[in-house]
């Protein structure tokens, strides 16, 4: 989903003012040092936890993120939530909306992303975008405590659809938590690279889900990309970043 159809995530950097959100959510009970505090304790706490191959199935909600990192009262919690959730949120472009409708008159599509925050927030922006209804299945890891690369988050997602392996493709922009995992349970995938660099473990690589549409149908795969590989650990080493 993210920097595949959805961008502008994940604005947690030095320069963001989490207070502005906080007040335009009608927040009044804390101060700006506390709320720009907690926030950023929460953000960093739990992409620790993001980057460690133990957790990937025993991921903390964004609940207890805040209340570990940032020692939130249960009374804030909601709001900070809120505030979180509209900076990791990012937006569905027109162009790439409009895409995802197209194909979805001749596939089924489905969604298996990250996020940490409730999934609300992007079931809204899906709606708001027009995309809401074309998803045979939508796999958030914030409904569970499994993140991508977990392959129970991509096995729920292909038990939605009732099809062979071999009919499902994985489309994503990480090697890490796209690629490599959907390849290691079988599945055909597709790299989001924007330079077009190539991978051993990619079947189709394109610079953006805008340029999958203009592929010949006769070379969309490679199939002399095997369809299992268990190579996944330099991958996990070379590749960083919630995708």
């Amino acid at each position: 989903m993210n920097s595949t159809f959805m961008f502008g995530e994940d604005r947690f950097g030095d320069a963001e003012d989490f207070f502005e959100t906080y007040q335009a959510l009608g927040g009044d009970m804390l101060d700006r040092s506390a709320v720009n505090s907690a926030i950023r304790r929460c953000y960093e706490g739990m992409s620790g936890d993001y980057e460690d191959p133990s957790r990937i199935d025993d991921f903390p909600s964004l609940e207890e993120g805040l209340r570990n990192y940032a020692n939130a009262e249960s009374a804030d919690l909601p709001l900070l939530e809120a505030v979180f959730a509209h900076h990791e949120r990012g937006r569905v472009p027109p162009e790439f909306a409009a895409c995802l409708r197209r194909l979805s008159l001749s596939h089924g599509l489905g969604v298996v992303s990250n996020i940490w925050a409730r999934k609300d927030p992007w079931l809204a922006e899906f709606a708001s975008a027009g995309i809401g209804d074309i998803w045979d299945t939508v796999v958030f890891s914030s409904d569970g405590r499994s993140m991508k690369p977990s392959p129970r988050l991509f096995r729920q997602a292909i038990d939605a659809f009732d099809l062979p392996l071999s009919e499902i493709v994985f489309v994503g922009d990480s090697l890490r938590v796209d690629v490599v995992p959907a390849k290691s349970i079988g599945l055909d995938t597709v790299w989001i690279c924007p330079n077009a660099q190539r991978h051993p473990l990619a079947n189709l690589v394109v610079r953006s889900l805008l340029e999958l549409e203009t592929v010949p149908a006769d070379s969309r795969l490679d199939t002399d990309t095997p369809r299992r590989s268990t190579s996944s650990l330099k991958v996990w080493q070379d590749t960083q970043g919630k995708m």
